[in-house]
């Protein structure tokens, strides 16, 4: 399966040469986990520096890999913040947000919101490959895995 949700902007916007000193033993971990991953240092280096600076806009997030790439999580959740507001982006109702996940705080609530409104094409580019996903299609990229009965 080919990993499609990886930050597509970044392809087609203009990158500039940037120098910088880094610690060796930084350095060393970023050619490691380049290595593992089978990218180049800089598209490492350029990942953790947009998550860090995203984490920091937004606090109460977190990034995780996930089977279809990186993703935006919702600190002491394990939820995707496309999953919380799935439905909310919709309608915005956010009486009915706070009803339907009601076991997270006011601050996770609104930790997801705010990186939903920084970052609102990216949440809707999650939601919509979900939203792809059919029994049929489950069944055709992993055969096996779900058993598809006709209606009847």
């Amino acid at each position: 399966m080919k990993r499609t949700d990886r930050k597509p902007r970044l392809v087609s916007e203009r990158r500039v040469l940037t120098t910088m000193r880094l610690r060796r033993s930084l350095r060393d971990e970023l050619q490691a986990v380049a290595a593992r991953s089978r990218r180049s240092v800089s598209e490492i280096a350029q990942e953790l520096l947009e998550e860090g600076l995203r984490m920091r806009l937004c606090p109460g997030i977190y990034f995780a890999d996930e089977p279809s790439g990186r993703t935006s999580k919702v600190s002491g959740t394990g939820l995707g913040v496309w999953e919380v507001l799935a439905d909310f982006r919709r309608d915005g109702d956010l009486e009915r947000l706070r009803r339907t996940f009601s076991h997270l705080s006011q601050t996770q609530l609104t930790a997801a919101l705010m990186y939903y409104r920084r970052y609102p094409d990216e949440i809707q580019r999650q939601v919509d490959a979900n939203a792809a996903w059919t029994a049929e299609t489950v069944e055709q990229a992993f055969p096996g895995l779900v058993r598809v009965f006709p209606g009847g």
